[in-house]
């Protein structure tokens, strides 16, 4: 009889708080923004194009649909990674966040080049659009070089 090859440790803490707890928790405040605080988050995304009346359908639609894909990232990180300490599943998964990092990052270019550097200026979207997203990838990127783990709590199950 074999048993399926699986490769598991015991994660440690900095992983766990930050992507159990802090993040999904801070995206989903980010959610929150996205859905129902829709001309301040524009406004503060990028003020000059913000609508200074009401916010147009479309660019609501489009904003509800983000929220939605910010609850989507915070069920998958905070439920997933809950389910299994299986390193398969959880450099996966964070592999998969890590290029979603840098599609967001892409995604703030319009604000000019500043907004990547310039953390004085930020205001508080800034600090989630980059900032976090900073923390979050050199998070993952950490994770997936295995910083912080000892060679010894990774194991294999062997065939039988």
């Amino acid at each position: 009889m074999t048993t399926p090859s699986r490769r598991s440790a015991a994660i440690p803490i900095w992983y766990r708080i930050f992507l159990l707890y802090i993040e999904p928790v801070s995206t989903l405040a980010g959610a929150i923004y996205a859905h129902y605080l829709q001309s301040k988050y524009l406004e503060l995304t990028h003020a000059a194009t913000a609508p200074v009346q009401s916010v147009p359908i479309s660019t609501s639609i489009v904003l509800t649909q983000l929220a939605n894909l910010y609850f989507a990232f915070t069920l998958n990180e905070a439920l997933v990674l809950r389910c299994t300490n299986d390193l398969k599943v959880w450099r996966t998964l964070l592999f998969g966040l890590l290029i979603a990092d840098f599609g967001h990052l892409y995604s703030v270019r319009l604000v000019g080049g500043w907004v990547y550097w310039k953390f004085w200026a930020w205001n508080p979207i800034d600090w989630g659009n980059v900032g976090f997203v900073y923390l979050g990838a050199l998070t993952r990127i950490c994770f997936l070089s295995r910083l912080g783990f000892r060679g010894n709590e990774v194991r294999s199950k062997k065939r039988t």
